[in-house]
This record gives structure tokens, sequence and C-alpha cells, in this order.
């Protein structure tokens, strides 16, 4: 399968199409050593055209690390709970700031993979913004404080409806570098979600919040940043380590916009 692998640049900064592979079918060892090196080259994978049942969706993200349970568990899908969907009728809000996903577990993942299951006629985009490049263009002094930080980590506050046993399991604060080394590439990028971390080291709550605002304005430029426009059967997978994503909210509430969601478990992230 691999000679027909194929991977082409999306976007000067991050973002690739890879042809050649039906995720629904069994993927070789050399096939996966690839991909998984495309994915921490590239940091965005995406594969059009697919057509996947819930099982096949499973065994492909598993290409990428082992897929690991969602902590928000009223979203996941009735039967396959390692699947989560995103789906504004099913009480999902698109994440429309900035993050990476996850921050709060103790290996949080390596990649999250979206698969395009129905698409609005417009907008419902998802942008990929590169950390590392980020990381490069802040001034040294920057990088070097960034360097000593770290965030305390755990849910989100304002979801209302996590349930009291995801609170129970998923809520105890975890410490991470504000900037970690990527297990694969050996790159170092800019690593944090604002809205899981409760505080920076040596930091209040509130001033953490603003710095790590402050930053976000500074560093995602549209020149680090690839923006996917969905296509019904896309399957996009995100690397986790070194970017962040957000979801687009513009487009009307009255079309569907269905997308599953897998997270595969990666390593504790290191300076």
């Amino acid at each position: 399968m691999s000679s027909t692998l194929s991977i082409t640049p999306l976007h000067p900064s991050l973002g690739a199409e890879v042809v050649g592979i039906d995720l629904g079918r069994p993927i070789d060892g050399s096939t996966r050593q690839s991909l998984s090196r495309a994915l921490a080259d590239h940091l965005a994978l995406v594969f059009h055209d697919q057509s996947l049942a819930p099982a096949d969706y499973l065994a492909a993200a598993s290409v990428f690390g082992p897929p690991m349970e969602q902590h928000y568990s009223q979203h996941h899908m009735p039967g396959f709970p390692m699947i989560g969907l995103i789906w504004h009728r099913n009480g999902q809000r698109p994440a429309e700031r900035w993050h990476t996903d996850h921050t709060n577990r103790e290996r949080p993942p390596a990649a999250t993979i979206l698969y395009g299951v129905e698409i609005p006629s417009a907008g419902g985009g998802t942008s990929v913004a590169n950390m590392r490049a980020a990381y490069l263009a802040l001034p040294e002094d920057e990088r070097r404080r960034l360097d000593a930080l770290t965030t305390f980590n755990s849910l989100d506050s304002d979801h209302t409806d996590t349930r009291p046993e995801d609170r129970e399991r998923y809520g105890t604060p975890i410490e991470h570098p504000m900037v970690r080394t990527h297990p694969v590439h050996g790159s170092r990028a800019v690593y944090f979600h604002i809205s899981k971390a409760t505080h920076i080291s040596g930091m209040t709550p509130e001033a953490s919040q603003a710095y790590m605002s402050g930053l976000l304005d500074r560093m995602i430029r549209p020149e680090i940043v690839y923006r996917h426009v969905w296509r019904k059967g896309d399957v996009l997978v995100i690397d986790n380590r070194a970017t962040m994503h957000r979801a687009h909210g513009d487009y009307d509430r009255r079309q569907s916009r269905v997308l599953w969601r897998i997270i595969v478990e990666g390593d504790r992230p290191c300076r």
C-alpha cells in the first residue's frame, strides 16, 4: 500500500493532503510509520473521500496511537465510547478559542482525529496553527521566560453539562510545561489550553489568563494557520503536540455539522 502513498503540502507552514489510502482497510506497518512521520513533519493531515463505520474509524485512528477515553462522556457515541460526537444538536458548542486538546490528562493526546459526517453548505471550518513556528517567532527573552513556565490544568469550569463522574475522574490538576519538545520531530512548541489552565506557575489565575490571551493574540498569525474547509468524508488528523486548533461557528444552525472525534494517547509533555 505504501507505494501508492502521496503526501502534498497544503500550506507553507503546515498541513498536507494524503492520497492513496483507504482508511477503512488495514494499514501495513511501513505505511503506519510513514503516516506517523508525516504527522510530525506537517502537523495536520487531510484524507478526502473516506467512508468509515465506527469500528473502521477506530482501527484507522490507532495508526497514530491508542484511542483514549474523552472526558465529556455525555457526548460519546452510543456503543462506541472512544468516539465523541461534535454536533450542536447533541449539546456541543463550537470550540472557537485556540487550544490543544485534553491538557488535563497526564499523557495528553498525541493527535485529535476528526471525521466529517455531516457538513453545512457554508462555514464551520477548522483552523490549525503551527505552534513551533509561533515559538520560533517570539523574541529570545520571551522564549527563555516561557521555557521556565508550567501550567496547571483541570476540566473547563464553564462546561455546565459535565457529568459529576467525569469531573471526579478527570478534574485533578495536572502540571505541564508551556513549551514542549516533540517526541518524534525534536522541535519545540508553545503548549497550553487557555480554558483548561487554572493558572501558570508563580502567577495568579487572573494574570495567567491575561498573559496567555496576550500570547495568543501575538503568536497566531495567518502565515502559520491552515484553515480546513470541510467536505463530507474528510478525515483531519491534528498533531496536538505542536499545534493549536479552533472551530469556526460561522454556519447556519438549521443545518447539521457532525464530526466524529477520536483522540489518541501521547507522551507526557517534556521540556
